[in-house]
């Protein structure tokens, strides 16, 4: 694990990462907190991460995140009293499936799949802009905000696709 980390930057930090099963995402042995890194901090004598946490996980199992709380890992890289070296937090990247979706190849879909899937997508955009409207902070309206667009690159890619076949045929 390396320490390109950065203020803003969406990371995962692992509880019990030198241990086995201490990088698990999922099953009983999943420890970690995600969330957004809001700067660094000097706490008990060492630089640590400040993460303003959005997800939290113990032992498999999703956990409240109290409103205000913070995470303090030591940054990747800090000794250990047990003579071990810190990197238990990685950078994530956003795995937004609405940029997969709007990506995918349209090549191979009937006329009627891209119609379903136009329609299906005109109704999820508009969910999306609904969230980012109603959002209470700045990450869940950037998130929603980041789908709608992902939305509206696949309905003009959709529009693109059904433009092609019409001249086309």
């Amino acid at each position: 694990m390396t320490n390109d980390i950065n203020i803003n930057d969406t990371v995962r930090s692992f509880d019990f990462s030198s241990m086995p099963g201490g990088l698990d995402i999922e099953g009983k042995d999943a420890c970690f907190i995600e969330g957004i890194v809001e700067g660094f901090k000097e706490v008990e004598g060492c630089m640590r991460f400040d993460i303003k946490p959005t997800r939290r996980v113990f032992n498999g199992v999703e956990k409240d995140i109290e409103e205000g709380q913070r995470f303090f890992p030591p940054v990747n890289g800090t000794p250990t009293m047990l003579g071990r070296i810190t990197n238990g937090v990685v950078k994530i990247d956003e795995d937004n499936p609405a940029k997969r979706i709007a990506d995918m190849d349209l090549s191979n879909l009937t006329d009627e799949q891209i119609e379903v899937i136009r329609q299906l997508t005109l109704r999820a955009e508009d969910g999306f802009d609904k969230r980012a409207n109603l959002a209470d902070n700045n990450d869940v309206r950037n998130v929603a905000n980041s789908q709608a667009e992902a939305c509206m690159r696949l309905l003009g890619r959709l529009r693109e696709e059904k433009d092609n076949r019409t001249e086309a045929a």
